[in-house]
């Protein structure tokens, strides 16, 4: 007999998941990236309000003074280190500062959250379920396959975080994360677990029910003792004779 598809599972967006994660890491970039400009513009401020120069170093005609013979050597490479000398203002050298130094930290937030993004998505896109009347199968974590005779399935419960699905067998439980109709795929689970265990009821009471050779042998007995042939002792041990008590 054909096997029957009851049910399938429909994933959630994972991938809206992955895109949340850099979105996250790019608005930690761009705050780090401010807070490095602001922390740059306050130290060139403290800088220059610390150190006093000649004025040539502080007005832009230092650069023809530069090569004044009055400057010896170490005087010329004292004047090329001075900060308003070579930006001339706050805004300028947190830029250029920022792209030599900060730029590098600021980064890592990014690539950190992307990473993170993309594990949890290749571990999440992969999940899928298909239930039928003889067999649950698909797939779990990083695309491994999985099928179980429903019969090896002893329960099934749902799972809170990640939304999902799980199944016991006797060599451990199984879980399906990111299921979006994890609540109908557990009722139908449910109800085939049931189903199952009422079938084997019923072939057990069958089994377990007297032949009808000893149920026409066992009327006979009956007629005997209400006609007083027998006595109630002889009928009742022949009672447990037939039924195999």
């Amino acid at each position: 007999m054909e096997e029957k598809i009851l049910i399938k599972s429909e994933q959630y967006n994972v991938k809206k998941l992955f895109k949340t994660f850099v979105l996250i890491g790019l608005v930690l970039t761009i705050f780090s990236a401010i807070f490095s400009i602001i922390d740059s513009c306050d130290y060139y401020n403290a800088w220059v309000a610390d150190h006093e120069h000649d004025e040539g170093c502080y007005a832009f005609e230092w650069k023809d003074d530069f090569y004044d013979d009055k400057y010896d050597g170490g005087l010329q490479e004292w004047k090329m280190d001075c900060l308003q000398a070579k930006y001339d203002n706050a805004f300028f050298y947190a830029i250029a500062d920022f792209f030599t130094r900060g730029i590098i930290f600021c980064i890592i937030p990014v690539a950190a959250f992307a990473l993170i993004g993309g594990l949890i998505y290749l571990w999440l896109r992969s999940y899928e379920l298909t239930i039928t009347d003889k067999r649950i199968y698909g797939k779990v974590a990083w695309g491994k396959r999985v099928d179980l005779p429903v019969d090896s399935v002893s329960a099934t419960a749902t799972i809170n975080h990640l939304k999902g699905v799980s199944v016991s067998t006797p060599s451990g439980k199984i879980g399906f994360l990111a299921i979006k109709n994890a609540d109908e795929i557990y009722k139908v689970v449910s109800n085939l677990l049931i189903e199952r265990q009422q079938e084997k009821a019923k072939s057990v009471a069958v089994a377990s029910a007297p032949k009808n050779d000893s149920a026409d042998e066992l009327k006979k007995f009956k007629d005997l003792l209400d006609s007083g042939v027998i006595t109630q002792e002889e009928f009742d041990a022949k009672k447990k004779q037939l039924l195999g008590l």
